[in-house]
């Protein structure tokens, strides 16, 4: 066994038990909890495209939450349809914000691409309006 992999175990048992003192709950929800997670049910993109496309397709709802005052609303993807949609998390009770930002950057990086390509179209299309458009020159 190498020195490397021996450093690199001893480091990572360093930081769980870190993890552990800092969070206590971890250590006995790991403990007490066998979950398995939704990328065992659901299929995990990892095209960014087809992330894209989950995230557009993904419901948004209106909700309050039974603990909330009957006049405060939420507004976003319930954690079941987020869940089905990309297979993310342990559980389809919540929405980890992890996922939600890995999600949303991915998403924005594909629109980003998008109106770049577009915008390079525009700009060949438009020159070659203008080419066609010219008037003839003098001879």
């Amino acid at each position: 066994m190498s020195d490397a992999s021996e450093v690199e175990r001893q480091s990572r048992r360093e930081a769980r038990t870190t993890a552990f003192r800092r969070h206590p709950w971890l250590f006995v929800w790991r403990k007490i909890v066998r979950h398995r997670g939704l990328s065992e049910r659901y299929e995990v993109p990892s095209d960014p495209n087809e992330i894209y496309r989950r995230l557009v397709n993904l419901p948004v709802s209106l909700w309050t939450y039974g603990f909330d005052h009957p006049t405060v609303r939420h507004l976003g993807p319930m954690a079941q349809d987020f869940g089905a949609a990309f297979g993310l998390a342990w559980s389809d009770r919540s929405i980890n914000l992890i996922d939600a930002n890995g999600v949303m950057t991915i998403a924005m990086q594909v629109a980003d691409r998008k109106i770049a390509e577009l915008e390079t179209r525009i700009v060949a299309l438009e020159a070659q309006l203008a080419h066609t458009a010219s008037p003839p020159l003098p001879q």
